[in-house]
């Protein structure tokens, strides 16, 4: 269940985004914390059975989102779990069609190769 990011959460959200490489620094997680606080973009925590495993960084276009990063915990970075995440973003924003950056284009392109296997 996705659970929009809230001031409440920072410390989770700061957990959660410590497990992208490329942020290895409490600097640098504290500066993607304050951009995605902008209006067009948004930050939600995936929690399952009480405990928060992932973290997704949309950016919200006028007709589309784009996801940013997605990160997990340890043993939950899962092509099920990805998946999770993209369709509660899809029941959330059913107006918007969902692109990938360049770091999660692969995740989105293997969504919808398997919603096509699905139909």
């Amino acid at each position: 269940m996705l659970v929009k990011y809230s001031e409440s959460k920072k410390q989770i959200a700061m957990g959660l985004l410590s497990m992208v490489k490329e942020f290895n620094t409490i600097e640098v997680v504290q500066l993607v914390l304050g951009r995605f606080s902008k209006k067009n973009r948004q930050i939600y925590l995936e929690r399952r059975n009480g405990t928060y495993i992932g973290i997704v960084m949309i950016i919200l276009e006028e007709d589309c989102l784009v996801i940013e990063r997605m990160a997990f915990i340890a043993n939950e970075e899962t092509v099920f779990n990805e998946n999770e995440i993209i369709r509660s973003l899809k029941s959330i924003y059913p107006d918007r069609r969902i692109m990938g950056s360049l770091k999660t284009s692969a995740i989105i392109e293997r969504f919808e190769m398997g919603q096509v296997n699905e139909d």
